[in-house]
């Protein structure tokens, strides 16, 4: 009998490797209204909070003049449409993602995807890498909702799919997806091979992070079927 349900992922730095293209079109975004551009490790500091948040934490590092809420609003569409066009330029799955979210379906896991990235930029992401994978949702940034790691949101979204938090471990790369997992109190597990390195998630308290896939189906596999302490 499996110990939970579900195996609920995060995204970016997580199951795709989604850093080039985010910093692309931010990127091109700076370039339009004459800014300084950001470096790859700039980016992977922005991410995890959602591509406003990412935008004005770029906008305040790389310029040194006011931007008012009309004009940023005009960057933050502009972002949001080069990136549609340009969703899976540079993006690749982390080595070894594909065999692993296969055979979690395969054992009879439900799988799913909560990110802070706008939707339809996720479904397409999903759509285009896996496929071939069976996810229960894939769930996005959606205009009026909340982000991770809003405990309301989570539990919703689990809600909405039959899941509660006892059926669920959370798996992300930031301290957003452990928090995220510590609101609805969930088990999570959290990767050092995306966004955040290992130094970064240990000072922000998480001091057993992941630093491969292969680590990650072994603690996954630990999780779900070796059998529970009671």
């Amino acid at each position: 009998m499996l110990n939970y349900k579900a195996v609920i992922f995060d995204l970016d730095g997580t199951i795709l490797d989604t850093l080039e293209d985010i910093r692309s079109a931010i990127n091109y975004v700076l370039r339009c209204y004459d800014m300084e551009e950001a470096s790859s490790e700039d980016v992977r500091r922005y991410v995890g909070h959602g591509f406003s948040n990412a935008l004005l934490s770029a906008v305040r590092e790389k310029s040194d003049r006011e931007v008012d809420m009309d004009e940023f609003a005009l960057m933050l569409k502009l972002l949001r449409s080069r990136y549609a066009a340009n969703v899976a330029n540079y993006t690749r799955p982390y080595e070894g993602m594909g065999k692993l979210l296969k055979d979690l379906s395969s054992e009879g896991i439900a799988l799913g995807v909560l990110t802070n990235k706008d939707h339809n930029a996720a479904v397409d992401l999903i759509n285009t890498f896996y496929a071939d994978v069976a996810f229960i949702f894939v769930e996005g940034k959606k205009e009026g909702r909340a982000l991770k790691p809003d405990k309301a949101l989570t539990l919703s979204i689990l809600s909405e799919h039959g899941l509660s938090p006892s059926d669920a471990i959370i798996v992300g790369d930031s301290e957003v997806d452990r928090e995220t997992a510590e609101n609805i109190g969930s088990p999570s597990l959290i990767v050092s091979y995306g966004f955040r390195t290992e130094c970064e998630l240990e000072e922000s308290g998480i001091h057993d992070s992941l630093c491969s896939v292969g680590k990650l189906r072994e603690k996954l596999k630990q999780l779900l079927f070796e059998k529970r302490n009671i």
